[in-house]
């Protein structure tokens, strides 16, 4: 399509009909415009793809600096301002299959969980259709508390993670007791194991699946270092979301100038459909693409699907343009007669190839065809141009 065509589309873009808009019975008064697309991309996420075990629970940022009353700042993240998103991810692919966009004080938690802080309603929120069913979560300090790992520990759900120290409920020592490198000291409720282990400074956190057993671990500077097991575990399998967003921003669908908040969760919606079924194909068995090259694939099938034929249209002081087949490099293709008309009987055309190209003086050359593609609809020599034309990706 023209350009002209992809800006009216863009710039009319909507996904909900505000007429029918009740701020009363709305669940997400803040995301009206983006609603209904989210909760159908969201839900179709969980009935594709069941995760393994392990999962991990953290904050995802999507960058955006337009006018809103939610925008968040997180310095650790790489675009500090932004929409922020609770996200549930498989720990060992990145797989995205929950999250909660983050709106502030209206923001929707499922509101069986209503009665907790925001940090734990927000974890049972994403975790709510997988209780009860063995799982084992990774959580980081935001999220960890003993409150949360008993309300899981009851719907049969293990966690671990990091904890900070002044956490309601923690044991009374458990920040007061000054540690050389190396020692560590724990305490144990039912199945709920706090630690504190000192390293460069000291790390604290929580497990309803450890105890107090270490094992060597080989350094990047060659060293071996004696580390708790439930250290080694939570590096492991924390780095669920950070993996989903670091491949994103490779290769991004948002655009920096998009100021509509809709439009841009739209194209970041986008982005997370093209990851997930990313990390379906690679389950699949066969020989997975790279993540680039899985992108291009997708992008020719849509193509191929979905394109209508098209005349070259031209308009004044501009120059016609041909729509070019997208199997051109990888379908088979034979060549054959340009068919007759109503006022030729043996019409020609002009050679794609040939005309490509230009003389020593630096002009075009034409040179017509008795042949084509049919496929391609294109007119081409026969030796060496129609060749030439659907093996090379520039001629």
């Amino acid at each position: 399509m023209s350009e002209y065509r992809f800006s009216l589309i863009m710039k009319y873009f909507h996904f909900t009909n505000n007429e029918e808009f009740d701020e009363a019975t709305h669940p997400a008064p803040k995301l009206k415009k983006i609603w209904e697309v989210y909760q159908i991309i969201v839900t179709n996420f969980q009935r594709t793809y069941v995760p393994e075990r392990d999962v991990s629970v953290d904050e995802s940022l999507m960058a955006y600096k337009g006018r809103l009353s939610w925008i968040q700042y997180i310095a650790s993240k790489r675009a500090r301002f932004g929409i922020k998103s609770y996200m549930l991810c498989e720990s060992s692919t990145g797989y995205i299959w929950n999250s909660v966009i983050y709106t502030g004080k209206g923001t929707k938690f499922n509101p069986r969980y209503s009665g907790y802080g925001m940090a734990t309603s927000s974890v049972l929120t994403l975790l709510a259709p997988l209780l009860n069913q063995g799982y084992c979560v990774t959580t980081d300090n935001f999220y960890t508390s003993p409150e949360l790992y008993e309300v899981l520990l009851q719907n049969k759900t293990d966690a671990y993670g990091t904890v900070r120290p002044n956490r309601r409920d923690m044991p009374s020592m458990f920040a007061k007791k000054k540690l050389k490198t190396g020692e560590m000291v724990a305490w144990q409720k039912g199945k709920m194991m706090a630690m504190r282990w000192r390293d460069k400074k000291d790390v604290c956190l929580m497990s309803t699946v450890h105890n107090t057993s270490t094992a060597m671990v080989h350094t990047r500077g060659g060293k071996d270092v004696l580390k708790p097991q439930v250290v080694i575990d939570y590096n492991n399998t924390m780095g669920g979301v950070d993996r989903a967003d670091q491949a994103m921003t490779f290769y991004p669908a948002m655009r920096k100038q998009q100021k509509k908040y809709y439009k841009k969760i739209f194209r970041h919606l986008l982005e997370q459909c093209l990851w997930n079924a990313y990390i379906l194909h690679r389950a699949t068995g066969d020989k997975p693409f790279v993540h680039s090259e899985f992108i291009w694939k997708v992008v020719e099938r849509i193509f191929v699907t979905h394109q209508t034929p098209s005349v070259a249209v031209n308009r004044p002081g501009r120059r016609a343009v041909d729509v070019v087949n997208p199997e051109r490099l990888t379908g088979r293709h034979f060549m054959d007669y340009i068919p007759p008309t109503s006022t030729k009987a043996a019409p020609t055309r002009m050679c794609v190839v040939c005309c490509s190209k230009r003389d020593g003086n630096g002009k075009k050359v034409r040179k017509e065809t008795r042949f084509h593609c049919p496929d391609c609809d294109v007119g081409l020599c026969a030796v060496p141009c129609f060749k030439i034309y659907h093996t090379q990706d520039v001629y």
